[in-house]
Parts: C-alpha cells; sequence; structure tokens
C-alpha cells in the first residue's frame, strides 16, 4: 500500500479549494433560473385579463416574459408592477401560433403583480411564463 502524504500548505490549498468549490455550487443552485408564473389562457370575444403575484427571489436580479400563442388573433397587453408602480410592458397584436419573449428586465428582489389582458374581437389561447434568474446565467 502506498502512503501518500500532504504537507500543511498542500492541506490549506485543497481546503480552500474545497470550499471555493462549495460556495460556486450553493451561488449557482441559489441563482438558477427558475419559473415564478405559469398560466395558460383562454380568452374570448372581449376584454379579459388575469393577474398573478410572484416574488423575485433573493439573488435573482432579472425577469423574462414569453408568451405562447397557439391559436387566435388578438390584441394582448402584459405588465409587471410593484407597488402599484409599473415597471415593464409590452403590447402587441399577435395571431397564430407565434412566441413572444422579452429582453431580460432588471428587477430588484421582491414582491410583484403580472397582469396579462386581451381585448378585441378575436380569442386567444395561450400560455404565459416569467422566469427569473441571477448571477451569470
Amino acid at each position: 500500500m502506498v502512503k501518500i502524504s500532504f504537507s500543511k500548505n498542500m492541506k490549506i490549498i485543497l481546503l480552500v479549494a474545497v470550499l471555493a468549490a462549495v460556495v460556486f455550487a450553493v451561488f449557482a443552485a441559489l441563482t438558477f433560473p427558475r419559473t415564478v408564473v405559469s398560466f395558460s389562457v383562454a380568452f374570448t370575444i372581449g376584454a379579459d385579463r388575469k393577474e398573478k403575484e410572484f416574488d423575485l427571489p433573493l439573488l435573482h436580479g432579472l425577469a423574462r416574459v414569453e408568451v405562447t400563442v397557439q391559436s387566435g388573433t388578438a390584441l394582448w397587453s402584459a405588465k409587471i408592477e410593484s407597488r402599484n408602480e409599473v415597471v415593464w410592458s409590452h403590447s402587441t397584436s399577435q395571431g397564430g401560433q407565434t412566441t413572444y419573449t422579452s429582453e431580460w428586465i432588471p428587477l430588484e428582489s421582491g414582491h410583484y403583480n403580472f397582469t396579462f389582458g386581451t381585448i378585441g374581437i378575436g380569442s386567444l389561447e395561450g400560455d404565459i411564463k416569467v422566469t427569473t434568474k441571477g448571477g451569470f446565467w
């Protein structure tokens, strides 16, 4: 059997490397992208809206909105509010099978309200998702 011995300095270097790897892994796990809002909509003719509340997790600073229209055509609008102040909004007319994906929106950790609404003579069926991330992702 071969015995491997480490010097005191080598043990310290190895310990620091292991601790750095653990800290990196914990940071990566805490900041990994996660879906905070996900729901389907099926709006008919007229005006309708859906609201969902979400919290931006600690160490997360970015959010992205994805709207996937599966069928129908209507004017839709989405917004993110914090303390009754709009921090992001987007409106467009989309139809057929289309996906809208926003840029990454810088937000502070905290409580938010997401609203998705439609108006028009058409109907709209789709899925809405808000994803957050932090760190280097």
